[in-house]
């Protein structure tokens, strides 16, 4: 009996049969924490990236909208309603819940220049899966920051020269996003030829993303009366051009196609007027965006196509605009920084 227990104890010392499997067992707690741990970092990698989209458009369209410090919060209301929209599909589409985000914007000053900002910070939890174990999930932070550059657009009218029986006043405007027709609560007077008005050299701030436009509003006879022009107008009516507007004088004779009654000149180019006809395109810069234009002096010339006929001599309105040079940045819109 004891020779008997001594051999089954020796037999099962050296039987390794089943050890494949002991080891096997022992070792699938680690590889399946290991794959859990792959399989938990995918998934917290792809809501990282939806996250960072998500605060990289709410950022962009904040800064589109901060256009002036009185517009901070609008900008800000933009910004929180795109993440609004955007932390909703997250939320929708996976595990998670809402991640929290704050929009802060800022403006910068460097130099003479004014840069507005829109910060936008987000932040989740991915949960995990068979990382559970450890951890019940992965945190997750992200943030982005978008700017809008500001010019100065100067306006200076001390040359203004108007060769007209009718009366002219020169408004600008901001040009309308879907290139329409601004509203008259949108536009300001900046000079006419009916009066010697003190104001000749105004100054406007405009984001990088902006164009400005300039109208000339021109009443028949208004200042010398005639009676009907050559295009049938009469006397007293009022008639708007639009320097955005191709043609300018759509909204005044729309019989008209070609621009004739604007022109607009680059100081030291070679490029010269055009009297007595009509010009087939815009000029380049007849809507003015400051990132484009920076440091350049334009001359407007109008015609306010007046008369008992035209005469296409586009001095009934002129002049100048410049921009300033945003030495701070040389950006052409609203780009991401970070």
């Amino acid at each position: 009996m004891r020779i008997a227990l001594q051999t089954l104890a020796r037999d099962f010392h050296r039987d390794r049969r089943g050890v494949f499997a002991l080891w096997l067992g022992a070792a699938m707690i680690p590889l399946t924490l290991l794959a859990g741990a792959g399989l938990d970092l995918m998934r917290a990698v792809d809501f990282r990236s939806q996250l960072q989209a998500a605060v990289d458009a709410a950022a962009l369209a904040g800064a589109t909208a901060y256009t002036s410090s009185s517009t901070s919060s609008t900008a800000t209301t933009v910004a929180n309603n795109y993440m609004a929209g955007s932390v909703a599909k997250l939320t929708a589409s996976s595990t998670t819940s809402p991640p929290t985000y704050t929009a802060t914007p800022s403006a910068v000053t460097s130099g003479s220049a004014t840069l507005y900002t829109m910060t936008v910070t987000a932040q989740g939890t991915m949960p995990t899966t068979l990382m559970k174990l450890v951890m019940s999930g992965t945190p997750v932070k992200v943030t982005a920051t978008a700017q809008n550059p500001v010019y100065t657009i100067t306006s200076t009218l001390s040359g203004f020269a108007s060769s007209a029986y009718d009366a002219n006043y020169i408004y600008w405007y901001v040009v309308p996003t879907d290139g329409g027709v601004p509203t008259s609560s949108a536009m300001t007077l900046l000079y006419s030829n009916t009066s010697s008005n003190s104001t000749k050299t105004v100054n406007n701030t405009v984001t990088a993303g902006q164009k400005i436009g300039y109208a000339l509003k021109n009443v028949t006879g208004g200042i010398t009366g005639y009676g009907r022009n050559g295009y049938g107008a009469a006397q007293g009516t009022t008639h708007w051009f639009y320097s955005h507007l191709m043609p300018p004088s759509s909204q005044a004779y729309s019989s008209v196609t070609k621009d004739c009654s604007l022109q607009v000149l680059i100081s030291g180019s070679s490029g010269t007027l055009k009297s007595g006809s009509c010009l087939t395109a815009l000029p380049t810069y007849a809507a003015v965006n400051c990132s484009e234009a920076a440091g350049k002096t334009l001359t407007f010339y109008w015609n306010d196509m007046g008369g008992g006929s035209d005469d296409y001599d586009y001095n009934d309105a002129v002049f100048k605009v410049s921009c300033s040079s945003n030495t701070a940045s040389s950006q052409t819109g609203v780009v991401l920084t970070k």
